[in-house]
């Protein structure tokens, strides 16, 4: 894996371009998705038009990621959300992983186990590249993973970008923060999400968030 879903396999798997802000009234930047599986994996591909990436040049520990442009992935062993499983990767192929179990409690020492991450840079915007073993998912509990065979999933974007208004700005406590404050300027945010989950407020952890993953041949 190199970060570009340009092996002849890719063409083969269907392409998901229904991403949009669900808390806006905006046309969404592109982003495209697509997955594949075989015997031993699942592999998932993003791609993202951006202009305006927000990458830290240095994460202080991964939860750093939750103040970048970044994609994410959740799966769900039941449609309550009670036992479900995130996965979020930066522009620069990092990892934010953890478990998590609806309303809002997270696991941030868990890790997805055999998970690997690539990204690349695109002229406008990057490309995430990755791969799942299919035992770990047997391992938390999902059903085998093989045609006919589906699971609870989500898939979103963080839309973020830089402030340059040039006015001080500090960081307001919110539920996507976990409570850390930035290193430099807050970035503005916005949630780009591939079902509407329906809420008032920017919030991806909830049951209406979510869609399915089906194996097919």
């Amino acid at each position: 894996m190199d970060g570009r879903a340009d092996e002849p396999a890719w063409t083969e798997a269907a392409v998901e371009t229904g991403f949009a802000f669900s808390w806006k009234a905006a046309p969404a930047p592109a982003t495209e998705f697509r997955a594949l599986a075989d015997e031993t994996h699942i592999y998932f591909t993003f791609r993202v038009r951006d202009d305006d990436i927000v990458a830290m040049e240095r994460l202080r520990d991964e939860e750093d990621g939750v103040f970048e442009d970044r994609i994410e992935m959740y799966f769900g062993r039941d449609e309550q959300m009670k036992d479900y499983y995130c996965l979020e990767v930066d522009s620069r192929g990092r990892v934010f992983d953890y478990r998590a179990s609806y309303p809002r409690r997270f696991d941030s020492k868990w890790n997805c186990a055999g998970l690997e991450a690539r990204s690349a840079a695109l002229p406008q915007g990057y490309e995430v590249e990755g791969r799942i073993p299919i035992e770990t998912f047997s391992a938390l509990g999902f059903p085998v993973l093989r045609p006919g065979v589906r699971i609870r999933c989500g898939l979103y974007r963080a839309e973020f970008s830089h402030d340059r208004s040039g006015r001080p700005v500090e960081q307001q406590a919110n539920i996507h923060t976990m409570g850390r404050q930035p290193v430099g300027p807050p970035p503005i945010e916005d949630w780009l999400s591939w079902v509407d989950p329906k809420t008032k407020e920017p919030d991806f952890h909830v049951p209406s968030s979510m869609g399915w993953l089906e194996i097919v041949n």
